[in-house]
């Protein structure tokens, strides 16, 4: 038997997770906390040599755990924050240690890893079209999920994030020998992107085939430009109202005319959001507040332009659809700096990839992340965490050392 090394533990994780997030988004958390904790097991019984001491990344995460939890002495509902802030450390401080402890993979585990990246993405879009072309037979008639209204496409309104930030490790690894069957993927990934039905991550991946060829051609001012847009979006986003008045979500809502109830309540949400920021800029509301933020749970009746009732919502209902506006509602300005600290740091870092074709995919996989963290989920939402955590890892082992 093949003896297990670390290429087959985080490998395995790649391979399950495309297909999970057709299927089952939420066990992606298990398999993360599973290949994390394997990934250090090995490290542990190898005593192998090579320790990373990263003090920036270190320290940024540092700032942002023990900031949120600071904020929890003047959060609103102490009890569900502090478990949630305790959960959320554990993982983030696992993540880290596991990213700083595990040696460098060598090119057997590399090898391996590849293998189960490809795979991996072959099968998680195999199935999405078969789902797609069966009104999602699988789904309904093997896992048991019932049609709630609407096409059966939105049943899958997780699958994106997973597709679109798994597909970018397999466009690398295909990029540096065979480009026509990356660029076929790419092909691929835009046609899910029409199918699909969030509009973020459609945006995201736009985003990442734009910022995959950018960074072919200069990968320096890809990055740069990158890390400075993701950071400026998340320390500017309170401002916005005043900066580009035009852009401000209570006016495009006003002058918006659509009857679409998500657009135009997740642009009220976002205008309420904006308004409790302004009360408290600089310390936030404290950690997970966004579920019981004075008058979030207030009811009301969504309008079109035409003063027509097209829907119904809470004002602030879980979180504000916006990773920029969750962290400067939560943790204030010190949230905000630490977060866009965090993304510019990861897309500086993308270069460190030595073969051009992976250090273009790993930047792409960031640009499709950035827009999906800024328009769509809570920012501590387990499931998307662990998502982002396997899709940096998986670039990040994959890197070739520099033997010049």
């Amino acid at each position: 038997m093949t003896k297990i090394h670390s290429g087959h533990v985080l490998g395995i994780a790649a391979f399950l997770a495309p297909t999970l997030g057709v299927f089952a988004p939420n066990m992606i958390t298990p398999v993360a906390l599973l290949s994390l904790t394997g990934l250090l097991i090995l490290r542990g019984r190898h005593r192998e040599s090579g320790i990373r001491f990263d003090r920036h990344l270190v320290t940024i995460i540092s700032i942002i755990v023990l900031w949120s939890a600071l904020t929890l002495f003047w959060t609103i509902n102490l009890s569900d924050a502090l478990l949630k802030c305790a959960s959320i450390a554990a993982l983030a401080v696992l993540a880290t240690t596991a990213l700083l402890l595990t040696p460098r993979f060598v090119e057997h585990e590399r090898h391996a890893l590849r293998r189960f990246v490809l795979a991996g993405i072959g099968l998680g879009f195999f199935f999405f079209f078969v789902e797609a072309v069966s009104d999602a037979a699988i789904t309904q008639n093997v896992f048991g999920k019932e049609l709630v209204g609407g096409p059966a496409i939105g049943m899958f309104n997780l699958t994106p994030s997973f597709l679109f930030l798994f597909i970018w490790p397999a466009i690398g690894i295909l990029w540096r020998s065979w480009p026509v069957l990356g660029l076929s993927l790419i092909a691929m990934g835009a046609v899910a992107a029409v199918i699909l039905p969030s509009a973020s991550a459609s945006i995201g991946y736009i985003s990442g085939v734009i910022f995959f060829f950018a960074a072919l051609l200069a990968s320096r001012g890809a990055n740069l430009f990158v890390a400075v847009a993701i950071a400026v979006g998340i320390v500017a986003a309170p401002f916005v109202p005043r900066i580009a008045p035009a852009l401000d979500p209570a006016t495009v809502r006003s002058n918006l005319d659509s009857r679409n109830a998500s657009l135009l309540h997740r642009l009220d949400i976002w205008s309420f959001t904006l308004e409790k920021i302004q009360e408290r800029p600089v310390l936030g509301w404290g950690f997970n507040a966004s579920r019981t933020v004075p008058d979030g749970d207030a009811h009301y009746y969504l309008r079109n332009r035409a003063g027509e009732v097209i829907g119904q919502g809470n004002r602030l209902p879980l979180h504000p659809h916006n990773g920029a506006l969750q962290v400067w509602l939560e943790l204030g300005l010190p949230g905000a700096l630490a977060f866009a600290a965090l993304f510019a740091l990861a897309a500086l870092r993308c270069n460190r990839q030595t073969e051009r074709p992976a250090a273009a995919a790993t930047l792409a996989a960031l640009a499709t992340a950035g827009p999906i963290w800024l328009l769509s989920f809570g920012i501590w939402q387990t499931w998307w965490l662990s998502v982002l955590i396997l899709s940096t890892l998986i670039p990040v082992s994959l890197i070739v050392p520099d033997r010049s």
